[in-house]
C-alpha cells in the first residue's frame, strides 16, 4: 500500500520508538471511583501506527480545505448568512445552535460500546456530517435562484449547520480518543505540531483563493460590493468533495484489532457515571472549569470579528482573507517552535502565558479606530500576533490528551463530558452576545472616556471574562499527566 521510501519517511517523521510506549492511565474502575495510575499497552504494531498517523495526517489536509469554506463563524459562512439578511441576533444564533446540538456527544461512549469500534463511529458520524455539505450546496443554489425566500433559506442554513455540528461533535470526540491511541504519548506534541502546520498552510492558500474568488465574482452595492450569489455553491461543492474524501481516509485508518470485542464486552458507562467520574478526576475537573469560562469569554466575541470587518469597517473579502492569512502564516511558521516549547516547558506553562496574551489581543480589537484606513494597519499587526493561537491551541489539546487514558469507554466518556461542557458554555456566549447587540442596537457608549460602538463593547466584555477565567487556572499541571493522584 505504501512504497518503501514512503514508509521510511512516515516512520522517521511520526513513529518515534518502535517499542510500546507506557502511558499514564486511570484504572478500569474510573467510572465508579477516582482514576489511579495504570499501564495499558496498545495492540497496534509499529507499522500500523506509522500507517495510521500517515492517514490521519492526510485526512487533516483535506479537512482543512473543507473547513475553510464551511466553518461556522468563518468568512464564507458569515458572508453567506449576511447575504440571507441575517442580523446580529441571527449571527449569534448561527454560532450557538451548532454548539447546543453538540450536546449529543454525551452519547459517544454508548455509541462506541454499541458499534464496538471508534473507527466505525467516526466514519458513520463524520461521514454523515460531511455528506450534509451536498444539501448545503443545493441550498446555496436555491437561494440564488429564489432570493425572495431568504428567511426560509436562513432557517434551513441554521438547521443544516446544527445537524452538521451534532454529528461532527460525536465523531470529533471519538476521533480524539482514537488519535490518542494511534499517536504515542512521546510523539504527540511533534506530530500534532506538524499536522497543524500543514493544515494551516492549506487553509492559508484556500482562504486566500476564496477571497480573490469572492471579490472577482462580485456585484456593486451602495457601501462597496458583495459576492455574486452563485459563488457560494461553487465553494460549498468543493468543500463537499474534500469532505467525502476524508471519510475514505478514515475508513482505511487502523483501530485496535480487539477493540470491537473489548468495547462490546465492557460495561457501557451511563451518562451519570461519566459525569461523576469526570468530576471526581480532580485535575480534569479544574481544567474543565477553566476552559469552560475561557471558551465562554472567547465565544462572545468570536462570531463578530468578520461581521465587524465586513459590515462596520467595509473591508473587501480579499482584505479580510489576507488579514486572516497573515495570522495563519504566523501560526504556520511558529508551529514547529511551539512544539519544541511544549516539549521543553510543558503544556500548562505555554497555555497559561499564551492565554494572558490573548487578553491583550481582544483589548486592542476594542480600541480599533473607526476609519477603515487607520484600522487596517492595526489589524495587520493584530493578525500577525495570531502566532500565539498556535501555542494556545496546541497546548490546550495536548494537555487534555495527556491527562486522559488512551483506551476504553472510560476514555471516550471523559472526552465526551469535557467536550459537552465546553460546547454548552461556548453556545451560551454567542446567544448572549446576539441579545446584547440587539439591545444596544448599534449605539455609541462611553467607557473610561472612550467612545465605543456595540461590537467593541462586546470585545471589552470578552476581555474582562478572559481575566476572570485565568483566576481559575490552578489545580492542574503537566505533573498530573505523569502521575494522577487523588487529592
Amino acid at each position: 500500500m505504501f512504497s518503501n521510501s514512503r514508509r521510511r519517511f512516515w516512520s522517521k517523521t511520526f513513529s518515534g520508538s518502535a517499542s510500546t510506549v507506557a502511558e499514564v492511565q486511570p484504572s478500569d474502575a474510573a467510572l465508579n471511583d477516582f482514576p489511579t495510575t495504570a499501564l495499558l499497552p496498545t495492540d497496534l504494531t509499529a507499522a500500523e501506527r506509522v500507517r495510521g498517523q500517515s492517514l490521519m495526517f492526510q485526512e487533516g489536509n483535506f479537512w482543512a480545505l473543507m473547513n475553510t469554506f464551511t466553518m461556522v463563524g468563518g468568512t464564507v459562512i458569515t458572508a453567506f448568512a449576511l447575504y440571507l439578511k441575517a442580523d446580529a441576533f441571527a449571527i449569534g444564533l448561527m454560532n450557538a445552535l451548532p454548539l447546543l446540538a453538540a450536546l449529543l456527544q454525551l452519547w459517544t461512549p454508548q455509541m462506541v460500546a454499541r458499534f464496538g469500534s471508534r473507527r466505525q463511529v467516526c466514519v458513520i458520524t463524520l461521514g454523515g456530517a460531511r455528506l450534509l455539505l451536498i444539501p448545503l450546496t443545493m441550498l446555496a443554489l436555491a437561494s440564488w435562484w429564489w432570493p425572495a425566500y431568504h428567511d426560509f433559506w436562513l432557517i434551513l442554513l441554521l438547521t443544516l449547520l446544527s445537524l452538521f455540528a451534532a454529528l461532527t461533535a460525536i465523531g470529533g470526540t471519538c476521533w480524539l480518543s482514537w488519535a490518542s491511541m494511534v499517536v504515542p504519548f512521546a510523539r504527540r506534541a511533534s506530530f500534532f505540531a506538524w499536522r497543524n502546520t500543514t493544515i494551516g498552510a492549506i487553509g492559508l492558500v484556500a482562504s486566500l483563493g476564496a477571497g480573490f474568488f469572492l471579490d472577482w465574482w462580485s456585484v456593486p452595492t451602495p457601501t462597496g460590493h458583495e459576492a455574486y450569489p452563485a459563488a457560494y455553491p461553487v465553494l460549498f461543492a468543493l468543500a463537499a468533495l474534500a469532505g467525502v474524501w476524508t471519510v475514505f481516509l478514515l475508513r482505511r485508518t487502523p483501530d485496535l484489532k480487539d477493540y470491537a470485542s473489548a468495547a462490546r464486552a465492557e460495561k457501557r458507562p451511563s451518562l451519570y457515571s461519566s459525569f461523576v467520574a469526570t468530576w471526581r478526576f480532580s485535575p480534569l475537573r479544574r481544567y474543565m472549569i477553566f476552559r469552560a469560562i475561557w471558551m465562554f469569554a472567547l465565544s462572545i466575541a468570536l462570531p463578530y470579528y468578520n461581521v465587524y470587518m465586513l459590515e462596520n469597517l467595509h473591508l473587501s473579502f480579499t482584505q479580510v482573507f489576507l488579514l486572516q492569512n497573515i495570522g495563519a502564516l504566523a501560526s504556520l511558521l511558529s508551529m514547529p517552535w511551539w512544539g519544541r516549547m511544549l516539549d521543553r516547558y510543558g503544556c500548562s506553562r505555554v497555555l497559561f502565558w499564551s492565554s494572558w496574551l490573548k487578553v491583550f489581543y481582544i483589548l486592542l480589537w476594542a480600541l480599533l479606530p473607526a476609519s477603515p484606513t487607520q484600522a487596517l494597519a492595526m489589524l495587520f499587526l493584530l493578525h500577525a500576533t495570531l502566532l500565539v493561537d498556535a501555542g494556545l491551541n496546541l497546548s490546550a489539546g495536548n494537555f487534555l490528551m495527556n491527562l486522559l487514558p488512551s483506551q476504553g469507554n472510560q476514555n471516550v466518556g471523559y472526552f465526551s463530558v469535557f467536550s459537552t461542557v465546553i460546547s454548552l458554555t461556548s453556545a451560551v456566549g454567542p446567544l448572549l452576545a446576539g441579545i446584547l447587540l440587539s439591545v444596544m442596537d448599534g449605539g455609541q457608549f462611553t467607557l473610561m472616556g472612550l467612545s465605543l460602538g456595540a461590537i467593541p463593547m462586546l470585545f471589552m466584555l470578552s476581555a474582562v471574562l478572559r481575566v476572570i477565567s485565568l483566576l481559575f487556572y490552578r489545580g492542574f499541571s503537566d505533573r498530573d499527566a505523569i502521575t494522577i493522584e487523588e487529592i
